[in-house]
């Protein structure tokens, strides 16, 4: 007699790394300097498309935080200076802290999927660290 046909589903293999590796890669786009420190600094730095994935997170990460902090400074000498400008410069904060946040969210889901996505100008630089 036959053998019935399993009716489970095999996970489809990830496209580089363990499971675990994917994970931590998305993770290091979420928590964001945390991981990626981690990352650099341990056993971890053997995975190459892992530590790709901590030193773009971590640049992302610097470079989303001197333009969030420059804007913010900017809108706060405005706002002293000309009374009033300055808050409609201060505007402009909240709709870039979004797209900053969905392209943290984007990176995280393609290092999660096991995809090497290379953001502009800062995947270059990343993968330069990495070689």
């Amino acid at each position: 007699m036959a053998e019935p046909k399993s009716t489970q589903k095999e996970a489809a293999p990830s496209g580089s790394g363990s499971s675990e590796n994917n994970l931590l890669g998305a993770l290091a786009y979420i928590i964001a300097v945390l991981v990626p420190l981690f990352v650099i600094f341990t056993e971890k730095k053997n995975d190459k498309a892992l530590l790709f994935h901590a030193y773009q997170s971590l640049i992302l990460s610097i470079v989303s935080f001197v333009l969030v902090f420059g804007i913010t400074f900017v809108s706060g000498f405005l706002a002293l200076v000309t009374a009033g400008i300055g808050a409609l410069v201060g505007c402009l904060t909240l709709p870039l802290m979004l797209g900053i946040g969905i392209v943290h969210l984007f990176a995280a889901y393609k290092a999660y999927q096991g995809e090497k996505y290379m953001l502009p100008v800062i995947g270059e630089i990343a993968q330069k660290q990495v070689k």
